[in-house]
């Protein structure tokens, strides 16, 4: 989602308004703690910001030239549309909603009156496919749920990120894009790469 659908990353628009950027960066740059571990961390320093305000913040990220325009081409042609994201349930949903696309899987971040507590409950995946990926949703293991849920072939499905995160569901898929790629892994395990911000250019692989 972040970076893909939308032009820019929630948290990143988060840290800024709350002064948490230092304090994310370090968590996310530390090679010692393990994916799914940073955010767990990452929500901690959330609590106490109101739920609406990350509503509000993903509402101000714009989306990709043309998401809406390749959404509606895959609906056309029979394809099913989703989210697999390590954001927020609560973003994803709006996302969803303003490109109509069908289902979304993320992680959930705990809310007492409507304030965020810093929990969070996390997909998580990996460990039942023993997948190496250790984040805090395997996108392997959710692209394998999907898939089996709407009854399609692997090798028919999709796949496109930009972050390592990604990896393991983009080499999995049919067909796995690096789109505006963010890190030098996925470009370097990525048979087919986007480098134009313009969904549209999926089109060119299909």
């Amino acid at each position: 989602m972040d970076g893909t659908l939308i032009k820019g990353r929630l948290i990143e628009v988060i840290s800024r308004k709350y002064d948490l950027s230092k304090k994310v960066v370090a968590i996310q740059s530390d090679t010692s703690i393990v994916g799914y571990k940073k955010t767990e961390l990452i929500a901690s320093l959330l609590k106490g910001i109101r739920a609406d305000e990350i509503v509000q913040a993903v509402d101000s990220i714009p989306i990709m030239k043309n998401a809406d325009k390749i959404v509606t081409w895959f609906k056309n042609n029979g394809y099913r549309t989703g989210i697999i994201t390590d954001s927020y349930t609560i973003a994803a949903e709006v996302v969803a909603k303003k490109l109509e696309i069908e289902f979304y899987a993320a992680n959930e971040l705990r809310i007492e009156n409507g304030l965020l507590t810093g929990e969070i409950k996390m997909p998580l995946g990996w460990e039942k496919i023993n997948c190496q990926c250790k984040i805090s949703i395997c996108k392997k293991y959710h692209l394998n749920y999907y898939s089996n849920l709407y009854g399609v072939n692997i090798k028919d499905t999709i796949a496109i990120g930009d972050t390592r995160g990604d990896i393991c569901m983009i080499k999995h898929a049919g067909l796995g894009i690096a789109f505006m790629p963010k890190d030098q892994d996925i470009i370097s395990q990525s048979k087919n790469l986007i480098l134009n911000p313009d969904l549209n250019e999926i089109l060119n692989y299909m």
